[in-house]
């Protein structure tokens, strides 16, 4: 008897507990919960953030000052929605001066924080290579249905000169998204 009774308390508490953490059931019907997004300071230091410059550094510039001079911009990741689809967006510029640096051009890539210190490229834009002085690449990259994740911009700049040179640049901010 003292036995039944301790095992029907059991079960009883156990019922009681298991119905709030469970919650109702998901019902097919029930719409997908509203996308939600936060910029976070950047946490890690993976080099220049936000913006840098690099220059010529050819043999031939070593002993005077440098031909040509670029600067790299990147923004911090937003979130948009486009056609009713929600978007990570960023954009990369770079602008150089003095001669000898073009072509020159940005590129884009969006990454995704998988832990442990370790970013991949979730998407790419190609290099966009411009003869003037001032080149920029906008990228928008549909994440719904992507889940949880914390994503950031680079900016690769590339200038062809005396040999190919290149420098890249950090979101200031990640973004934290439910997509």
């Amino acid at each position: 008897m003292r036995i039944q009774g301790k095992i029907a308390m059991l079960a009883a508490l156990t019922l009681t507990a298991a119905g709030p953490l469970t919650g109702p059931a998901a019902h097919a019907d029930d719409p997908a919960p509203e996308p939600q997004a936060q910029l976070v300071p950047a946490w890690d230091n993976p080099g220049p953030q936000g913006s840098t410059s690099y220059e010529d550094g050819s043999p031939a510039a070593e002993n005077k000052a440098a031909a040509w001079h670029c600067y790299l911009y990147v923004s911090d990741p937003s979130f948009v929605k486009y056609s009713g689809r929600w978007h990570v967006e960023g954009t990369g510029r770079q602008s150089c001066t003095g001669s000898g640096y073009a072509p020159q051009g940005p590129r884009l890539t969006l990454q995704r924080y998988f832990g442990l210190g370790i970013w991949r490229n979730v998407v790419r834009t190609s290099i966009a290579w411009s003869r003037g002085s001032y080149a920029e690449m906008r990228k928008a990259w549909n994440c719904t249905g992507s889940g949880s994740e914390e994503y950031r911009w680079v900016v690769d700049g590339f200038a062809e000169g005396s040999g190919r040179k290149r420098a890249h640049a950090y979101s200031l901010y990640y973004l934290r998204v439910i997509c």
